[in-house]
């Protein structure tokens, strides 16, 4: 491997780091997994870069960060306080209206990251036009910053009202504050979530404060860890937009990397999906604690405006996913005279039965195990023995709870796996009105080609796609991912109205201007940058706008009745509609790119083997993929093995290496 031009992407997951190295000058590809860390889940990526002594030789470096993730699901950030206009302290406790759970007749909302009593007014009031119906006390400032000192509080949101149009109080609040208390993480609303709807830009502000600290000293440390390690590459970051930036940037709206590890899968869908000339992908990611559902939709990602993470909204360009808890890690049990599957799972620690360490609990691995699909002997390229009788003794007590016998109770819980994971494709889809049965199926991470054809078959897909990798390709995706950041600023009005038309010309300027000084600080080259621009449109009267790309020659009102009826099925085009939002997308190409790789092939002899489908032994043929030539068919019912996954093609199915090494699964023709 070439000295310094070595590209890295690492992974952090529930259960394993992954990492790959590419080395463009050689055209070569190197995967590599361990077990993740998650109590600092930087070490386990030290450690696997460690083991493959490359540190000093990497020429760049992107991973996926956890921290802001693990910081909002277990609690465990920064005790953040809240400062607000007077009169609108309860918008955060009172949230959106309606129930969420509408079989309880009681609404239990979200409890907010911040505690009530940490949520402060001060008396100002800024009116929507600009002019200032009540200037600033700065009394309620300085009495503020007395009582974060007398706290300890190093963590403030502040969110005043209508901000996002006129900063100006809360710019004064953000300099006070930051004066009198030096070394203060303060967080305006208008800087990470310059977006209409006071209760999601202050759920926004409030969620950027709380992981703000956690992240930095997560980057801080690794970068640090690097450094003495001699790495010459600084450290990228994935975003949940499904772009990277460099590690110091992240410091200023660190709830961008909430998504980071998903969104590298979702970069890879597309990265695959236009290699093989797919414009309509469906992805399935199928670790060892959860599963991400995405979309490719004409050729491109999906991104939706906002999130929701375990009950915190969050107003961010974030790639458009649907995750359930289930992986291969996810613990089956009896409940209620049936069978559950997930969301808990048994981790790395102490991970599946037939880990042997120590779990007892049947999983999703185990299941598979016990039904001969994944061999025992050579789990992770063989690195890794599994412990069958282990599986065998878990797989046994839950089987005698639920009255079947173990294969009986392993099937059961496959099948439960994908009922899950098949209902979360249908409710990703749904909601864009799009009939599944006009895609192909994306499968993969550790365990989604052990059930990519029974999904496909489940939901009337044809054609299943097992690409290079698959057990590290959320990694790989990250390389091919770009330099981009988000921008973006209200613009209100009526379409075709002469203010909005006179005004739209200036705020597509001034988006421009902002992005392109964030990539020249990324150090990308003019001539690498490109600009997407789109508007947040709705119907007068509608609450929800959609998104209306601004293209080159094309009416934006056309554009909008045209996107309105393939979301709804229907358009009102004599209706009046109005802007809501403008929006920029800067990104900057770096580095090369390598579309597609395949490993190199080996002469590994076929075998056979017992495996269990459909309540039905067959003789299987067990094949290793790197062993497979180019354009070669095999017929199920077979085993595919891999470094870091597997692929199961039952009878009727046929699995056939093309394009880029990926592996095509279609039904087998008569």
């Amino acid at each position: 491997m070439s000295s310094s031009r070595l590209r890295v992407g690492v992974d952090i997951g529930g259960t394993f780091t992954d990492i790959v190295v590419m080395d463009p000058d050689a055209g070569t590809t190197v995967t590599h997994k361990v077990p993740s860390t998650p109590v600092d889940p930087g070490l386990g990526m030290l450690a696997g870069l460690d083991e493959l002594g490359i540190t000093r030789e990497i020429g760049f470096l992107v991973h996926g960060t956890t921290a802001g993730l693990n910081a909002i699901l277990s609690r465990a950030g920064e005790r953040v306080a809240l400062l607000t206009t007077a009169g609108f302290r309860d918008v955060l406790l009172l949230q959106r209206a309606g129930n969420p759970n509408i079989w309880s007749l009681r609404s239990q909302k979200p409890e907010p990251l911040v505690a009530e009593g940490d949520i402060h007014t001060v008396r100002e009031r800024m009116r929507h036009d600009g002019s200032v119906e009540l200037e600033l006390d700065p009394a309620d400032v300085a009495h503020f910053a007395e009582w974060l000192k007398a706290e300890g509080i190093g963590s403030v949101a502040v969110c005043l009202l209508h901000a996002h149009r006129h900063p100006a109080h809360e710019l004064a609040v953000g300099a006070m504050l930051r004066e009198q208390l030096p070394g203060l993480s303060v967080v305006l609303s208008h800087e990470v979530a310059p977006e209409q709807g006071e209760f999601e830009r202050s759920s926004t502000t409030v969620a950027t404060g709380y992981v703000s600290r956690t992240v930095d000293r997560y980057l801080s440390t690794l970068v640090r860890e690097l450094s003495a390690r001699e790495c010459p590459a600084p450290l990228h970051v994935m975003r949940s937009s499904g772009g990277i930036c460099g590690a110091e940037m992240v410091a200023r709206q660190p709830i961008q990397t909430i998504l980071s590890g998903p969104a590298g899968g979702v970069v890879a869908v597309e990265t695959v999906a236009r290699t093989l000339g797919r414009a309509n992908v469906i992805g399935i990611d199928m670790g060892g604690t959860s599963s991400d559902v995405s979309m490719v939709v004409d050729g491109a990602i999906a991104l939706a405006a906002e999130c929701d993470i375990a009950g915190q909204v969050m107003k961010m360009p974030v790639v458009e996913l649907h995750t359930i808890g289930a992986g291969g890690g996810s613990i089956a049990r009896a409940e209620a005279g049936g069978l559950r599957v997930g969301p808990q799972s048994a981790g790395v620690t102490p991970g599946p039965a037939c880990y042997g360490r120590g779990g007892n609990q049947p999983t999703v691995t185990d299941a598979q195990v016990l039904l001969g699909r994944i061999d025992p002997d050579w789990f992770l390229g063989g690195q890794m023995k599994l412990d069958t009788a282990a599986a065998q003794a878990a797989m046994d007590r839950l089987a005698a709870e639920i009255g079947l016998d173990a294969g009986g109770a392993a099937e059961g819980i496959l099948a439960v796996a994908n009922g899950m994971m098949a209902n979360a494709i249908r409710t990703l889809t749904m909601r864009r009105g799009i009939d599944v049965r006009d895609f192909s199926l994306l499968a993969f991470g550790g365990a989604g080609p052990l059930h990519g054809v029974a999904l496909a078959e489940e939901l009337g897909i044809e054609e299943v796609i097992v690409p290079f990798g698959t057990g590290v390709l959320s990694a790989w995706g990250m390389l091919h991912a770009d330099i981009r950041h988000d921008v973006s600023t209200p613009f209100t009005g009526a379409v075709g109205s002469h203010e909005t038309t006179a005004a739209l010309g200036a705020t597509v300027a001034s988006l421009r201007a902002k992005g392109a000084a964030l990539l020249a600080e990324e150090g990308v080259p003019a001539k690498a940058c490109a600009y997407v621009v789109s508007f947040d449109m709705r119907y007068i009267g509608q609450e929800h706008p959609i998104s209306v790309p601004m293209r080159d020659g094309e009416d934006l009102l056309t554009d909008f009745h045209a996107a309105y009826r393939a979301r709804f099925g229907h358009a009102m085009p004599e209706a009046p509609v109005e802007f809501v939002q403008a929006r920029l997308a800067a990104t900057g190409r770096i580095g090369t790119h390598a579309r597609g790789t395949s490993a190199a092939r080996e002469d590994r002899p076929a075998t056979t083997r017992t495996i269990r489908i459909a309540g039905t032994d067959h003789s299987a043929a067990i094949v290793h993929r790197e062993a497979l030539s180019a354009d070669e068919t095999i017929a199920g019912p077979a085993v595919i093995l891999e470094a870091g996954s597997t692929t199961l093609v039952p009878p009727g199915w046929a699995a056939r290496l093309e394009t880029a090494g990926a592996l095509i699964v279609r039904k087998a023709k008569a």
